[in-house]
């Protein structure tokens, strides 16, 4: 098959997979009932659209070999290797090849810009927590700050920290403090602070692309209910609910942390409190998906 349909194919499935299946999945209710796969799925979404966009690039940029692509890539390969990456290329192979290589350093640069960001962001605020908070003396793990606001938040690293105010201390009881320190624990024990990293890169870069919009949103309220999840297999899910409502007017957590009342708190009350919170059928549906994503750029490409 030429190349040049085959960079059309990749392309429309881009523009497919960034903006209308974006907006239905954003949309769709179901991911509430397999939070975990839906995140999965979005991370799918990305990896499928980049693969895409630079497999595209590639296929234009290798059609002069009339060698296939993988033959085309090899072919441009030994290219840079001996050292004359340019010979024979003519305008279309140049804008390919710059698609391609764009992609991947834009892509590389602002994913390394932020997670160095966010890093110093965490390291100055565990720095924080060194000189102002204490170990607490009945919530084994987690930190205690002498603030009136209530606050309950996960700051994600290689050694989690689980803090909690005073505040928040005087407003729940007993067993809405413990179920929402399981909650932080959930963060903590999935390492969602890595699995959002790749979204938060995406938001100021690349805004006006649909997905870049409402993956980092989806994504971030997704891992409030799996989190959820984890608090509600070990404590009552009506004390995490009545615990999120409490704590849905108290003050702003860190930009770097996980808030337990942060994203949506109506919506996963409702489904806290429901009787049929998680789905295994959705979660091999959802996982169904993330195949076809992954596998939809790469079929293409190795059938060239």
């Amino acid at each position: 098959m030429n190349l040049y349909v085959d960079a059309g194919i990749l392309s429309a499935l881009v523009v497919v997979l960034v903006w209308p299946f974006s907006t239905w999945l954003a949309r769709a209710d179901w991911v509430t009932r397999a939070p975990r796969s839906a995140v999965a799925l979005w991370h799918s979404l990305g990896i499928s659209a980049t693969l895409a966009t630079i497999g595209a690039g590639l296929c234009v940029a290798t059609e002069r070999f009339h060698a296939g692509f993988v033959g085309g890539v090899g072919e441009l390969g030994e290219g840079i290797a001996g050292g004359h990456p340019l010979q024979g290329l003519g305008l279309p192979d140049a804008l390919g090849l710059t698609l391609a290589a764009d992609v991947g350093v834009v892509l590389v640069s602002v994913v390394g810009f932020v997670v160095v960001r966010t890093v110093l962001a965490r390291a100055r605020h565990r720095r924080l927590l060194n000189l102002l908070a204490t170990p607490s003396r009945n919530r084994k793990g987690a930190l205690t700050i002498d603030h009136p606001s209530p606050v309950a938040y996960c700051l994600p690293g290689i050694r989690p920290r689980i803090v909690i105010s005073s505040g928040t201390m005087r407003l729940l009881d007993q067993a809405e403090l413990a179920a929402v320190i399981e909650h932080e624990r959930g963060h903590a024990h999935e390492r969602h602070g890595l699995v959002m990293l790749p979204m938060t890169s995406l938001t100021e870069p690349f805004r006006w692309i649909p997905y870049a919009r409402l993956a980092p949103r989806a994504v971030a309220g997704l891992l409030e209910m799996a989190a959820d999840d984890h608090a509600a297999r070990r404590h009552a899910p009506s004390s995490l609910a009545s615990a999120l409502v409490a704590l849905s007017t108290s003050s702003a957590p860190p930009r770097c942390a996980f808030a337990a009342a942060s994203h949506g708190v109506n919506a996963r009350v409702h489904r806290l409190l429901g009787s049929d919170r998680s789905s295994k059928t959705v979660a091999a549906a959802a996982g169904f998906l993330c195949t076809v994503a992954v596998a939809a750029p790469l079929a293409v490409l190795l059938s060239s």
